[in-house]
């Protein structure tokens, strides 16, 4: 396995990402799937998956971050989430952002107050969405590693990506999990 200094941190093209020696074809398949990955690793890691809340908070009148494209002014709803298996394991740190009020209320109530991923919320919502990676990379994130309980140097991989509705913006997402797991 690669060692922590061995990596090149930046961001990943299509093409480096198809042809990059140190991932293998589970870490390639999560960073370039454009669907939701709770299933996928469910089946990978042969466990149930939720998303464990590790900070939520509703802007009333929030600043969309980079790539939601959106008015200022909205509220927008910021989630910090592990998704974890039923052994507690930790799989996939995300951040996410989302236009609140283009959500419908069953939705709204869903990300609120319940412990599913918004993945498995879409999907009982039947929601049709377009899903864009905007970006992938190898990068260091001491706030992920300390979620996964590592140190703050270690490798991670992440995809981020916006998702629409019928032409409107929904949110943003990022998903990070340790270059080290998921082999």
């Amino acid at each position: 396995m690669p060692t922590a200094d061995s990596w090149t941190t930046g961001v990943l093209s299509p093409e480096a990402l198809a042809a990059h020696p140190q991932l293998t074809l589970f870490q390639k398949t999560l960073l370039t799937t454009d669907g939701t990955v709770t299933e996928l690793l469910s089946l990978y890691t042969g466990e149930a998956i939720k998303a464990r809340k590790l900070a939520q908070r509703l802007e009333e009148r929030g600043q969309p971050p980079a790539f939601l494209d959106c008015p200022a002014g909205q509220p927008l709803l910021h989630r910090t989430i592990m998704l974890t298996g039923e052994s507690g394991r930790a799989h996939l740190f995300a951040r996410s952002c989302f236009v609140f009020g283009n959500f419908s209320p069953l939705l709204q109530h869903g990300l609120l107050h319940t412990e599913q991923p918004i993945g498995l919320l879409w999907k009982q919502e039947r929601l049709e969405m377009y899903r864009e990676i905007v970006e992938r990379a190898i990068e260091r994130c001491e706030e992920a590693a300390a979620a996964f309980g590592l140190p703050p140097d270690t490798v991670l991989l992440s995809r981020t990506y916006a998702i629409l509705h019928g032409g409107r913006p929904l949110g943003v997402i990022t998903e990070k999990f340790p270059a080290s797991t998921l082999r």
